[in-house]
């Protein structure tokens, strides 16, 4: 599979460039069953780059539900299909994929792994519109009328109080006032939102959103939150409804802070990338949106149970004592109309637990 020098036409992508824009996984794996290249969405779809997979061996890397596909892994001239079948890899589960392997045309010793990821809360998604979890998410019109009142009382003294403090002081008014706005927008957005209504979307830096929820955080908990940063500054303007992802965004930095509080060490992170392979079908379009913007959420809190990590975005399913489990639904429905998808899993290498973003880029004018 190496590049060509001097065979390609003007303009003609590269090989490179060709694995690179493929949506589905694709390894690799010499006579030795050892992997030998991995394409992006490969690394994406094992949350691992390829530099860390060359040279494993296949059957370390993948493990499958059904034990006759983890037997075909290594046997050389083995050519074969299976449909939804759930994947693993280095114990953490990947979801169910479609998967195939059969030898390479030019080197039967050598096979070609195909992954395919199935409609899921994973990196390649489709639109889920008659799932139950999310029409399950509408805000009562009484609901938003009785918490609209408190906060028109809310920003009202906030605009009083502005008046009397200088402009040094007056930091802290502003965003009281601007979060209120947000919510009165989102119960309004709520009120009127169904399933199949397009988010108000438009593009946005996200970083500008990131900082913006943290210092919502930190000004409703009276404390600076300790977060290591690790963003990529080239990163494109995302397609996303600003509201919607600062509520996404508040409430996974609230929920690291309730994970990470009662730890000696505490430790959140959030991680900005752009990645290739992620795509879903959005509604009434026929192309597949590509979602390669992604953030990552993670911290060193327990973690969600084990027996909970597939129902953990599913309406009133919480890990908190006292929660009533409607966060993450809320989060995945919004996500949902943004074009967008979330993600849960669990690094066992540093016990962190990491919640993924998977946004659209906003076209260029």
């Amino acid at each position: 599979m190496a590049e060509q020098s001097g065979g390609l036409m003007d303009g003609a992508p590269s090989e490179e460039q060709i694995l690179a824009g493929l949506n589905h996984a694709l390894m690799v794996v010499d006579c030795c069953h050892r992997v030998t290249r991995v394409n992006p969405a490969g690394e994406s779809l094992l949350g691992t780059s390829a530099k860390h997979l060359i040279g494993r061996k296949i059957s370390d890397v993948l493990k499958f539900s059904d034990p006759r596909l983890d037997r075909a892994l290594t046997e050389l001239e083995i050519s074969l299909t299976a449909h939804n079948i759930m994947v693993s890899s280095d114990d953490r589960k990947l979801g169910i994929v479609d998967f195939d392997i059969h030898p390479l045309a030019s080197n039967s010793d050598w096979r070609l792994i195909s992954l395919s990821p199935m409609p899921q809360d994973g990196p390649i998604l489709e639109n889920e519109n008659n799932d139950p979890s999310i029409l399950a998410i509408r805000a009562p019109d009484i609901l938003s009328h009785e918490i609209k009142n408190p906060l028109a009382a809310i920003r009202g003294a906030a605009q009083l109080l502005e008046r009397q403090l200088d402009e040094s002081q007056k930091t802290l008014t502003q965003m009281i006032t601007s979060e209120v706005e947000r919510v009165v927008s989102l119960l309004d957005r709520m009120q009127t939102l169904s399933s199949t209504q397009p988010a108000r979307t438009q593009a946005v830096n996200i970083h500008t959103l990131i900082d913006r929820a943290r210092r919502s955080i930190e000004a409703a908990t009276g404390q600076v939150l300790k977060i290591e940063d690790k963003f990529d500054p080239s990163l494109p303007h995302a397609l996303i409804d600003p509201d919607a992802m600062m509520q996404v965004l508040t409430n996974l930095f609230s929920n690291a802070v309730d994970a990470t509080k009662h730890l000696a060490n505490p430790e959140i992170r959030i991680v900005t990338r752009y990645s290739f392979g992620a795509s879903l079908s959005a509604q009434g379009e026929n192309e597949a949106v590509r979602l390669p913007i992604q953030i990552m959420v993670c911290d060193n809190g327990p973690g969600v149970p084990t027996d909970l990590e597939h129902e953990i975005f599913s309406p009133f399913v919480s890990t908190k004592k006292d929660g009533q489990g409607l966060g993450l639904a809320l989060v995945k429905k919004l996500m949902r109309d943004m074009n967008g998808r979330i993600r849960y899993d669990r690094q066992n290498q540093d016990e962190t637990s990491r919640f993924t973003l998977f946004l659209p880029v906003a076209p260029k004018n």
